[in-house]
């Protein structure tokens, strides 16, 4: 890891220790994920090891509105009743410094692959759309079923997609083929218009 995991890591911490403390709320929900604090998006990297469930979804603690995502993560025996595992993927690095984006999961050989869209946002004049922003495709891995997430990679850097893309390229799907493995992702064009891209990551 890094000190700027570390110190995420240390912060998150000290705040859900504070809000344990004093979480009475009596409209949190229960038969649905929730989370612990701040703003919650879209399921990510669903996948069973050994018996456990993993949910991460896309999580932004500190703002109930948005902001910094980061992946949240929780564990399950019976997709019914559900426990917090934190923090699992953080915008630690400079290929995902402002995001860390929708992706997916999958498990072989006793270790979990995770593939997600690590967002930057460069200063400037910028409309983000065709301009000023990085969509990095990153690969990491958990050795301990899915608990701790390390060895992140970048396997597409966002100035190896053609020219024909905008910045919008994201959400990295994996799937095996007759044992060649293909990743799908999301893509809008500059003309606006929705595309798929399919690749081989993993040869």
């Amino acid at each position: 890891m890094n000190p700027l995991h570390d110190e995420m890591k240390q912060r998150y911490k000290a705040m859900m220790a504070s809000f344990e403390a004093n979480d009475q709320d009596p409209y949190r929900l229960h038969f649905h994920v929730m989370p612990p604090t701040g703003w919650l998006n879209d399921p990510n990297g669903a996948c069973q090891v050994d018996g456990l469930y993993h949910l991460y979804y896309q999580y932004s603690p500190y703002d109930a509105a948005g902001g910094l995502k980061y992946w949240g993560h929780y564990t399950s025996t019976d997709l019914v009743h559900f426990d917090d595992a934190g923090l699992a993927l953080l915008p630690d690095q400079p290929y995902d410094l402002h995001g860390v984006y929708s992706g997916s999961a999958f498990e072989e050989d006793g270790v979990i692959h995770y593939f997600y869209t690590g967002n930057v946002k460069h200063l400037g004049d910028h409309d983000y759309i065709t301009s000023g922003r990085e969509q990095n495709t990153i690969h990491a891995v958990s050795y301990d079923g899915g608990m701790t997430i390390q060895n992140k990679e970048v396997v597409i850097d966002s100035k190896d997609y053609p020219a024909v893309f905008s910045n919008h390229i994201r959400d990295p799907k994996i799937r095996k083929i007759n044992g060649m493995y293909y990743m799908i992702l999301g893509a809008r064009n500059r003309h606006d218009e929705g595309w798929l891209c399919c690749i081989n990551p993993l040869t």
